[in-house]
């Protein structure tokens, strides 16, 4: 198991480095820059945009740019924000907690909602709860999230007035726990609606396949409960698929919370990302792809070593 965690930290970590070169590489060769966003329309001239790319480095070739991030890099610096006027490492910092809390509870939410739903979908097969919920699984998966988004808006704090539409605190600060929570609801369900329905979809798929295997046909047949035959025997040998599908979720979280994010003004790395790539904030997007990059390759080795724990027949190399 040690060698397995340890090839997989290697590959994980060369597959970072490849992701930060990419990146850089995109960033640097696409047309625009950060001069017209910090000059702003009325004061952009060409001799001055030439100005702020030469103090900020900007006008020397792509490899030596590349070569002082490096250098910064090993040094534990990763650049200040052209915007912002601090380290690009506090920046993506300070924004880190509220996505963390968003995607966190969204991935919980869609666990709890989701594989409850597969089994129950599962065990009625053919009845008209596994149609119902099958189908509402489908136009959930078919919904994009900023639809959701928007519609859960216009009904929750258009029409009916009961939550806020944005933000994760009322403006003044000393917001209560409950009134934290108010302005969570909204982001929580439209990120996890999504996830939730696929996992669902997967867990029926799985739990239908273990239902039919002859191990637990035989547990049925030598009079064991069916709760314990659903529970004990069927969701063992369905957990496989499904902790793997869970972990490839947990990745795309992050991905989800660009749009939510926006949509709901939430203050997290989704919105900081969107607003630096207006900008072309490079040091910041550069952080963001840091920390989002560990998050998943993290969350792939999760995956596969609960994967390899649950079934250690299974090899991966």
């Amino acid at each position: 198991m040690l060698g397995f965690v340890l090839r997989r930290l290697l590959q994980a970590a060369l597959t970072l480095l490849t992701l930060l070169a990419l990146v850089f590489a995109v960033l640097r060769l696409a047309p625009g820059g950060p001069a017209y966003a910090l000059l702003g329309p009325d004061r952009y001239t060409p001799e001055r945009a030439a100005l702020i790319e030469s103090q900020l480095g900007l006008d020397q070739p792509v490899p030596e740019q590349a070569r002082r991030w490096v250098l910064q890099f090993t040094h534990g610096e990763l650049g200040y924000s052209y915007f912002h006027h601090r380290p690009a490492l506090a920046v993506v910092r300070d924004r880190l907690l509220a996505t963390l809390i968003l995607g966190g509870l969204a991935f919980l939410l869609a666990l709890l909602v989701g594989i409850p739903t597969g089994v129950w979908a599962a065990v009625r097969q053919g009845q008209w709860v596994d149609r119902v919920l099958s189908r509402a699984a489908v136009v959930v998966l078919a919904t994009p999230s900023f639809w959701l988004g928007i519609g859960l808006i216009l009904l929750c704090s258009a029409w009916l007035r009961v939550l806020p539409s944005a933000g994760w605190a009322p403006i003044g600060g000393g917001a209560t726990l409950g009134e934290r929570l108010r302005y969570l609801l909204l982001p929580l369900i439209t990120l996890a609606a999504s996830h939730a329905a696929s996992l669902a979809l997967y867990t029926r798929t799985a739990m239908r396949e273990a239902l039919a295997a002859d191990h637990t046909r035989t547990a049925y047949a030598v009079g064991i409960p069916a709760r314990r035959v659903i529970w004990r025997y069927a969701l063992a040998t369905a957990a496989l698929p499904v902790v793997t599908m869970a972990g490839l979720m947990l990745a795309h979280f992050l991905e989800g919370s660009l749009v939510v994010e926006t949509v709901f003004a939430w203050p997290g790395i989704g919105q900081l990302t969107v607003a630096s790539i207006t900008r072309r904030d490079y040091p910041v997007l550069l952080v963001v792809t840091l920390f989002v990059g560990i998050m998943v390759l993290g969350a792939n080795l999760l995956t596969d070593c609960v994967g390899r724990w649950l079934d250690p027949r299974v090899e991966r190399v």
